[in-house]
């Protein structure tokens, strides 16, 4: 997949979540792209894909700082709400799944249903 289809996923997953309030392409250089998904004033999660290693990550920060993440630098990794600092290794994960958690994290109240073809997200080719 290359930066510019991973952009047009992210913003079409994103326009599904009430409480992404933006979307901001900070960086869309080939190989690599980074968004920025604009939660509120102090709350957003940064999104990061290279094309060419295939690394992936989703990092809910609030207040400038790292509170949830996901990301496959060596193997993939959670950065658990509990201390964001540690590591805890999972299996592959999308877009959509990171967005669970981060829907509770930001007190959302509904989360809306997968559309027909979401359900395996970016990673599943």
């Amino acid at each position: 997949m290359d930066t510019l289809e991973f952009l047009r996923h992210v913003i079409n997953i994103c326009s599904k979540y009430d409480f992404i309030q933006g979307i901001e392409t900070q960086l869309l250089d080939e190989p690599v792209v980074k968004i920025k998904a604009v939660i509120n004033n102090d709350t957003f999660i940064n999104i990061f894909y290279n094309a060419e290693t295939e690394k992936y990550s989703f990092v809910l920060v609030k207040n400038n700082k790292r509170i949830f993440g996901i990301d496959n630098t060596k193997n993939w990794h959670i950065h658990p709400f509990e201390d964001p600092e540690s590591h805890i290794e999972t299996a592959p994960v999308s877009l959509l799944n990171f967005q669970y958690p981060t829907v509770s994290a930001v007190g959302c109240p509904y989360i809306p249903p997968l559309a027909k073809g979401d359900e395996g997200g970016f990673l599943n080719k």
